[in-house]
């Protein structure tokens, strides 16, 4: 393999980099899209100095370099190779970010740009957000216990653009020093209603914390609203306290006419009969794959999800706003 990938490599002496930082971003390539593995070796220092007829200093110090970042190993008398380490793995789950940049490129020469003046262009825009994001403010989203922390947290995610970090309450509670570490140094502390009052006795009186309002999506409850007064629901999750958050969310929702019962997996896997003395029965997501193994009326099973109010997340929104022309005009 040593010999094999000189070909995949290429310097340009007049690029706005220098000559190390070009061959130490080939190689990463090379890694990245497979054609250099774990255990590959490279070629020697006198190779590919000669092969690029640079200085073999150069290449020493690109190996070194490698070395001590993690991507490449030595083994005295037998050469230079790819090393089988955390950051070797990292860098092949870049995928995406080479993808985009070779769309990036492409976009650039049929607009006419060099490498050279697209490497230029691509640094400047990296300067300005990188730049940018010393004026984003320090969120944190702050939620209890159950199976629906993610789906929330994500949904929030994709909502707002910006950094958001999770934290647990249940960390909080237990004063653990790194939870508690990052929830005094955010600037705006994000929760849902359910945990609002908890979250405002935690974090410190200065603090801003603003609450988000779930509900079970428009699709479920148009569902369950479909059905006739009396009408009885069982209501499943793995554990009973997660199937008591779905009823109170489901009544919350404006849902009185029917009946809820709260059974976890567990209890109905010993009581199947229910099954058929209902009307209907709504699962969380992690047990919707062994429940539907107990009963043949796939039609009466629901799978209950959550969804974000754009009301309170406008209003969580224009906070962050706020709060990021604040940080740019100080």
């Amino acid at each position: 393999m040593s010999s094999s990938v000189l070909k995949y490599i290429l310097i340009n002496a007049k690029a706005p980099i220098t000559i190390s930082a070009q061959i130490i971003g080939q190689i990463k390539l090379l890694i990245m899209l497979g054609k250099l593995a774990p255990d590959d070796f490279l070629p020697t220092v006198t190779q590919l100095a000669e092969y690029l007829g640079v200085n073999h200093n150069t290449i020493a110090g690109v190996y070194n370099q490698l070395i001590e970042s993690g991507y490449l190993a030595a083994k005295r008398g037998k050469g230079t190779f790819v090393a089988d380490t955390e950051a070797v793995h990292k860098l092949l789950n870049h995928k995406l970010l080479y993808s985009l940049l070779s769309q990036a490129s492409i976009t650039a020469s049929q607009l006419g740009l060099g490498p050279s003046e697209f490497a230029v262009a691509a640094y400047a825009e990296a300067v300005v957000l990188s730049q940018n994001q010393l004026h984003l403010p320090s969120l944190v989203f702050v939620e209890g216990p159950g199976p629906y922390v993610e789906i929330v947290y994500e949904a929030i995610c994709s909502d707002i653009e910006v950094p958001l970090l999770l934290i647990h309450l249940e960390e909080l509670k237990a004063n653990q020093l790194r939870a508690m570490s990052e929830l005094l140094a955010a600037d705006l502390v994000v929760t849902t209603t359910q945990y609002l009052w908890e979250v405002t006795q935690i974090a410190a009186p200065e603090q801003e914390v603003i609450a988000v309002d779930v509900k079970p999506n428009l699709h479920l409850l148009t569902k369950i609203s479909s059905l006739p007064r009396n009408a009885r629901i069982l209501l499943v999750s793995i554990e009973r306290e997660d199937s008591l958050v779905m009823k109170r969310l489901l009544e919350r929702a404006g849902i009185s006419h029917v009946e809820f019962q709260a059974l976890s997996l567990k209890e109905l896997q010993q009581n199947r009969q229910l099954f058929e003395q209902v009307d209907g029965v709504c699962t969380s997501l992690a047990a919707e794959h062994r429940l539907r193994q107990y009963t043949s009326q796939s039609d009466k099973v629901m799978v209950f999800n959550l969804s974000v109010d754009q009301t309170s997340m406008s209003i969580l929104k224009a906070r962050i706003s706020s709060l990021q022309l604040a940080k740019l005009l100080n």
